[in-house]
């Protein structure tokens, strides 16, 4: 029997503790690649961490952006899934969806008396995502079948 256990972005960056396996775990739910890839988003992210080396913090061999550095990432990576047409409109719409989240929960972090710098996990955190997928899992309705 497999025991489903749901993390989101922001636990499982609370998770990091420096290891690949940690790490890549945290990138895939935010990117949905590997992040030793040679691929636009990995190269943007390697980009900012040059241009704002303040905002770019190290875990392990990896690193975490935060503020308008995590801002900039994950706009780019979700204007770029909703603009591609060969996705489906409703996949579309949810990343055009997620673009406006982050853009909000920047803004408002940026707009406060002081400013706090989110992370890329904190920024991307879809709380739909989170609340329907425990919904999913302690109703049963999210299951693993054995394969051969």
């Amino acid at each position: 029997m497999s025991e489903f256990v749901f993390s989101s972005t922001v636990a499982l960056e609370r998770e990091l503790d420096g290891s690949d396996e940690g790490f890549h775990r945290y990138f895939y739910a935010l990117y949905n690649c590997s992040p030793d890839q040679d691929n636009a988003i990995n190269q943007n992210r390697q980009r900012l961490q040059e241009e704002y080396p303040d905002k770019a913090v190290a875990v392990g061999k990896y690193f975490v952006l935060w503020g308008e550095a995590a801002a900039k990432a994950l706009r780019s990576y979700y204007s770029e899934l909703a603009a591609n047409e060969s996705l489906d409109d409703d996949f579309r719409g949810y990343a055009n969806g997620r673009l406006q989240a982050i853009e909000r929960r920047h803004l408002t972090s940026q707009g406060l008396s002081v400013p706090i710098d989110l992370s890329e996990g904190q920024l991307s955190k879809d709380d739909y995502l989170d609340f329907y997928t425990c919904i999913a899992l302690s109703n049963g309705q999210v299951v693993v079948k054995a394969t051969k």
